[in-house]
């Protein structure tokens, strides 16, 4: 099952958690401003490690999505 989805009818097109309205990059800004996984899921109960984790991947595979600069480990 393909967690994140992209369709133009929905947040514009923008990546989303499969199913909601929320998007990869309002997922990501919680780790970026230093919260955990334990926090989005207090502000979205409904989602699973799963879905935030294939989030975070996401962003990995598609960091110029995102404008981001990620380092190499």
């Amino acid at each position: 099952m393909k967690m994140i989805v992209e369709s133009q009818d929905v947040l514009g097109g923008k990546p989303r958690i499969d199913g909601t309205r929320i998007s990869v990059g309002t997922i990501i800004s919680y780790f970026i401003n230093g919260y955990s996984i334990h926090d989005i899921k207090r502000d979205y109960p409904h989602l699973t490690d799963e879905q935030i984790e294939a989030a975070r991947e996401y962003v990995v595979k598609h960091p110029k999505k995102f404008n981001l600069e990620l380092e190499k480990a």
